[in-house]
């Protein structure tokens, strides 16, 4: 399967990374961006400014039992749309969206590179309603990257606007 892209958001089974041994935030971010990077779809500075904006603003979410985190940073560090997904064998502890300091143990990664505060929110909405059906989460945990790659191209980018 080559990238997809649904509405200019250039995603496929090579933006999937599975971290089969335990890593931290910034190194899973660091693999994360190397493919956006290698395709000149972010700046160099990207990585960096994604780490430095999970600081003020955490994007853990508490879903459980497989917590899901959504990082992401101003469109400036963005030249064309894309998603990354990240599935920690070892989950990483991150802090809940929305508090200072409220953990949350995170299994799945949905690394964001949007230029348009539009194109956010609507990937947002559709990323919530998939990190709220744990059975879909589950299907993440054992599948491959391709069927992962699939199954986030159908739930989340499909039609998208």
């Amino acid at each position: 399967m080559s990238n997809l892209t649904s509405k200019e958001i250039v995603f496929g089974y090579s933006f999937v990374k599975r971290f089969s041994k335990a890593v931290t935030f910034s190194e899973a971010v660091d693999q994360l961006s190397v493919n956006l990077l290698n395709q000149n779809l972010v700046t160099a500075d990207y990585p960096q400014a994604v780490k430095d904006r999970e600081k003020k603003y955490p994007t853990g979410l508490p879903t459980s039992p497989i917590g899901v985190a959504i990082p992401h940073t101003d469109p400036q560090f963005v030249k064309k749309n894309a998603v990354s997904v990240g599935v920690l064998e070892e989950p990483i502890e991150m802090v809940v969206m929305g508090t200072s300091d409220e953990p949350v143990s995170v299994s799945i990664i949905f690394l964001l590179s949007l230029a348009q505060s539009n194109k956010q929110l609507n990937i947002l909405k559709r990323i919530m309603s998939v990190v709220q059906d744990q059975n879909e989460l589950r299907k993440f945990i054992s599948a491959t990257n391709e069927e992962i790659a699939i199954d986030v191209q159908k739930a989340i980018l499909e039609g998208l606007e």
